[in-house]
């Protein structure tokens, strides 16, 4: 039987996360669609429209597309599943236009895979068009719309790319729709205030309190941490959470709980720690990236094993289902 509103932890999950208003309107469409098609007993097989993720650095789309399946899972009668796994992810490698793709085959033997014993698959495809950007147009690339578009009534795409370069984004949604019913959403992490605000709420967890002026220099770093290109969203913000208890508690403890900006000093925006953490990050990133490259997929599997965080990249607070 489907699930309400109330009884879908997956939408209550994702309703709960900071940010992503697009996603989350989209989510609430989608249920209460679920929720009418059980009412009145409507006919199955309305197809849903494929989406287009365009994210801010350091969403976590992972523990997004973990979301999205369970919810999916869970209403019952938005989507069919069959195969072996309900979610598989897809890196699209790019291949120049003089030389021969095999992105396609690629794609059928996951897919293949995917299906297991049962010899079809249905369920969640998640691909990342990333390194096709500039390269929309080309033969290649089409190619393999026309073979994803072939199979569109039993699988849910969702294409992600990067948000930083609008015009690509246009470009890549002008294709789209050519072999597609596509809902395109910004995937967007909320402003530097409530990253801030979300940092001090972390360090009050463990009885500290910033005062004026070391909360400034606190936001001030969450600030420069945000807009660099390598974020790494809320993974990043616990680690500079934790390093600044960390620190506190093993020099000198504060008064009555408070924390000056004296104290912290070595967190300012300028200084050595944030400047470090954001050069790690990068160089972590750009080594997955190049690992990528080769091409690579993977399988999301079963949704029975899946993790609900309460925001977007960290590992603290969550639920296990």
């Amino acid at each position: 039987m489907e699930e309400s509103m109330a009884d879908n932890v997956y939408y209550n999950a994702i309703m709960a996360l900071h940010g992503l208003e697009d996603f989350k309107d989209v989510i609430d469409q989608w249920q209460r669609l679920s929720d009418n098609v059980y009412k009145f007993h409507a006919k199955q097989g309305l197809v849903l429209p494929n989406m287009l993720w365009s994210s801010d650095n350091g969403i976590d789309n992972d523990n997004l597309l973990s979301l999205l399946t369970g919810f999916l899972v869970s209403a019952g009668n938005l989507i069919d599943f069959y195969g072996s796994v309900k979610c598989l992810e897809y890196y699209l490698s790019y291949v120049p236009k003089e030389k021969e793709a095999f992105e396609i085959e690629k794609i059928g033997e996951k897919i293949r895979d995917a299906a297991g014993f049962r010899s079809e698959y249905r369920g969640v495809l998640s691909i990342d068009v990333s390194e096709w950007m500039e390269h929309f147009h080309e033969t290649h690339f089409i190619n393999v719309l026309k073979y994803l578009a072939s199979m569109d009534e039993d699988i849910l795409y969702v294409f992600h790319i990067p948000n930083y370069n609008q015009k690509a984004v246009e470009q890549l949604m002008q294709m789209l729709v050519m072999f597609f019913r596509i809902q395109s959403i910004e995937m967007h992490l909320p402003d530097s205030e409530e990253l801030g605000n979300y940092i001090k709420g972390e360090i009050a967890e463990y009885g500290l309190n910033l005062d004026a002026e070391a909360e400034a220099m606190v936001f001030a770093s969450v600030n420069r941490m945000r807009e660099h290109k390598y974020f790494a969203g809320y993974t990043m913000l616990n680690r500079l959470a934790s390093d600044i208890v960390y620190s506190v508690y093993t020099s000198s403890p504060p008064y009555d709980g408070i924390v000056t900006k004296a104290m912290i000093n070595d967190f300012a925006p300028d200084g050595i720690y944030v400047s470090q953490l954001l050069w790690n990050n990068a160089k972590v990133f750009t080594e997955q990236y190049s690992n990528e490259v080769e091409g690579s997929s993977e399988a999301v599997g079963e949704t029975g094993g899946v993790t609900i965080s309460k925001h977007l990249g960290g590992s603290r607070n969550v639920i296990k289902i």
